[in-house]
Order: C-alpha cells, then structure tokens, then sequence
C-alpha cells in the first residue's frame, strides 16, 4: 500500500498552465509532449504555423514552444503574428545549431528564450518550468493590486527579488514591534510604500497614518506643521492649530527626508523620542505622545553625522530598526514584475481594458538604467496606460509619437521622458501662477512628487 502511495504523482504547480508545443518533427512532438504530460503540464501540440494560429486564437495558451523551421513557414513568421496579434503571450525559440543567429535576434526583439538543437529533455523542462514560474508571478500580482491591502510576508507586494522578499519578511516581523525605523535608499526606490506596509502590518492599523515630507517645509514653519501651535502663538496664528504629531495619536507619523531637518527642530524632535511629550508653539500644556515613528531619506546619515549635520543622539534613536532598500536597478528581475503590477492597478483604477505589456516593451525596460527607480517605472507605465489604445501596451505608447523615435535607444527614451516631463511641470506651474496645490492636481500627482520633480529638475516656482 505505501508503494502504491508513492508512486502517485503530486499535482504540478503550473497545472493551471497550457503550452503550445509547434514541431513538425513528430518523434521530437510526441517526445516533448509525452514528457511535458508526464510533468502534468498541459500541452497542446502542433506541427505547423496554420494549426498554432488556430491554437492561438481559441485561447488558453499561456506560453509558445516553436521550431524555426516548420513546413508552411518559419518559427520567425509565427513569432511576428504572436507580436501583433497575442502580445502578451512569450514565446521559446527551438533552432538547430546554423539558425541561432536568427534565434539570438528574435531574443532582441522581445522573444523570451531559445534552446540549440539537440537538447536534453530534462533542460528543456527545466526552461519550461522556469518560464512558467515567471508566468505565475506575473499572475500573482493581481492579488496585490492595492499599496495599503493586507499584507503577508513574502507575497511579492515589493518585488520578486530576493531582496525584496527579505525586507517583505522583516515587515511582517515588525507587526508586534512599536520600535522606531529608518528607511534608507535612493529617491524613488519605494521607501514610503514600505513605511506603509508596516504601519499596516502593525498593532496600531486602526490608528491614523500621518506622512511629512520635511523637505518641502520652510525651517519658519515646520515646528508649527510637526507640533502645532496656540492661538496668538506668532503673527498670523489666529487659531489654535492641531500639529502633525498629535493627529497622529495612536497610529505612525512618517518623517520623509529627515536629513533635510534644520538642527533646532533635531532637538525638539530628539526630545519627542526621549520623553514621548511635546508642547504646541506658544502653548504651555504638556502633551503625551502615543506615535510610532518611522523616518526616511536618500542622504547617508553616518556621513552628515560626521559634517555636523546631523545629531548623533538623534540618529540612533530613530535607527532602532533600518531598512535599507535598494536601487532598482541592483534588483533588475524587479523591473517587469513591478511594470506588470502597475498596468494591472492603474488599469483598474482607469476602467481601462489593457491586458498587459507586449514582450517589446518588457524587454526594452529591462535595459534601461532607472535613475529614478521604481517611481520612474511607474510614471512611465502610468503614461503608457493613458497613451495605450489597443490591449497590449507597445513601444510607441511609452511616449507620445511626436516625443519618441523609431530607433529607441535606452538613453534616448530615457531622456525623452525626462524632458517631456520637466516641460509639463513648466506649464503647469506656469498655468497656477507657481501653486504648488494646484500644479500638482492638474498632473494628476501628489504634491510631495511635484515637489520632488522640481527638484531633480531644478525648476523653480
């Protein structure tokens, strides 16, 4: 009976998942298909480009196994139908020895994969398996859809990289923890995304959630914007007012850019974190604080600490826990993980019907350098999605057709999207008379990335 017990096979983790194998050669056909069978991988196999077109428009094919060369045309012709016409679909070369030359560039040109006749049976599973297993992250991503929905470790909200998987992991062990943590990472990598998945992992969820970027406070207003202040307090504070501490009560205030604090307002806030108690500017009444806090910046603290710009003491109260997050570009198996996620959110939100990404644009950003990291990503899928007028999100919908050339460089489409973007924000600003609010609203941003463009820009208001 136990022997019988073993001999059962498990159910395959790409069961749900359906090959279409295209080989004329019916030893190699029945020989792959038996042995993709035997994995339980559902296959479907063909032996010309007429059967796959057909396979393909009936649907249910989640990835394309080919030959080059095939009798009623070429694995190139069928890879150029799946390009205009199932873009989402990747597809696997199979090629003798003399014809990889032609493999190696429809690799280039978005194809996923090839495989150099004659193989073995059990590389070509694993290719296969490997391919699916992409696939099925891809998959995963609509199951994450929202920033701030529950959140479980290593679920892939932040990425699929090993990384990422660590730090989704040490979130979930920040649950029970009311420690104060520092984010540290280049701008745009994602650390206020992360500071979020915390406070909602946390004990204080139910609580309010308060973010201040402290970069774009004025040093004559930020003591009043982070404790508040009494009525008569200075001129022009005609009413009492509720700082950002005290609405946080009971949840997470989130300190973005806390490098950029001035040396007076490290002291109160060194205080804050020592005796948990503040006072409102001009006030007298001493408030308890009852606030996780979480800080962040792109600046290296050790490094300002040693400029005398930074205080020590104030360091290692906020660097209980730190999470240093890195750039995109040290994590690049991130890039179409995250690009497919962000089709699929904001899609949703727009009420647009766009599939996904075409195998061109997938693997055209995953050789471009992201500067400025995951928020990059997602401005320049939020302008495909607006642009995109077809269920595949092509080249020519990463920018305008008036703003891209045909031969797309990586530098080039880069820049291209910088200088687009900086003259938006130049309109914009000068359209609201330089109000911030307002320029920001028009962009369809929030003002805390307004600001952080103008910034990178050097635009002025």
């Amino acid at each position: 009976m136990q022997n019988m017990i073993e001999q059962i096979p498990e159910c395959n983790v790409f069961s749900d998942y359906r090959v279409l194998l295209v080989e004329d050669d019916e030893i190699m056909r029945l020989s792959l298909e038996d042995r993709l069978n035997l994995e339980q991988i559902p296959v479907r196999a063909v032996s010309n480009t007429a059967s796959a077109r057909q396979a393909l428009e009936e649907g249910d094919i989640d990835l394309v196994v080919t030959d080059i060369r095939l009798p009623d045309g070429t694995g190139i012709e069928l890879f150029g139908d799946i390009s205009l016409h199932f873009p989402g679909i990747p597809v696997i070369l199979m090629t003798a020895y003399g014809d990889v030359s032609d493999a190696v560039a429809l690799v280039k040109a978005g194809a996923l994969d090839y495989l150099t006749k004659p193989f073995d049976i059990s590389d070509f599973i694993k290719k296969v398996e490997h391919h699916l297993s992409c696939i099925a992250d891809a998959r995963l991503i609509l199951d994450h859809t929202d920033a701030d929905s529950s959140f479980k470790p290593g679920s892939g909200r932040l990425g699929k990289s090993s990384c990422m998987r660590k730090i989704e992991r040490l979130v979930a062990r920040l649950g029970e923890s009311d420690s104060s943590v520092l984010l540290t990472g280049e701008s745009g990598v994602g650390k206020e995304v992360v500071a979020t998945l915390i406070h909602n992992n946390s004990l204080r969820a139910d609580g309010p959630m308060i973010k201040v970027n402290c970069a774009a406070l004025s040093s004559n207003l930020i003591e009043s914007e982070l404790f508040g202040h009494e009525k008569g307090a200075f001129t022009g504070a005609t009413q009492q007012r509720t700082g950002r501490f005290e609405q946080a009560q009971g949840g997470t205030i989130f300190l973005d850019e806390i490098a950029e604090v001035s040396p007076d307002i490290q002291v109160k806030l060194l205080r804050v974190l020592q005796e948990r108690e503040f006072e409102r500017v001009g006030g007298t009444e001493t408030i308890t604080l009852n606030v996780r806090v979480i800080a962040a910046t792109q600046a290296v603290l050790e490094e300002s600490i040693k400029r005398n710009e930074f205080r020590s003491d104030l360091y290692w109260r906020l660097n209980v826990i730190h999470v240093e997050i890195p750039p995109l570009r040290e994590r690049r198996e991130d890039i179409v993980y995250l690009a497919r996620m962000f089709v699929t959110e904001l899609a949703s939100k727009s009420g647009n019907s766009i599939k996904g990404l075409s195998k061109e644009v997938e693997f055209q950003l995953q050789t471009m350098p992201f500067p400025g990291n995951v928020r990059e990503l997602k401005n320049i899928i939020e302008r495909a999605v607006i642009f995109c007028n077809s269920p595949w999100i092509g080249m020519s919908d990463l920018l305008p057709q008036d703003s891209i050339s045909h031969d797309i460089s990586t530098t080039t489409l880069r820049h291209s999207i910088e200088e687009t973007e900086r003259k938006a924000i130049s309109r914009a600003l000068s359209k609201n008379n330089g109000k911030i609010n307002l320029a920001a609203d028009s962009l369809g941003i929030s003002r805390k990335s307004l600001w952080e463009k103008m910034k990178r820009y050097g635009i002025e208001k």
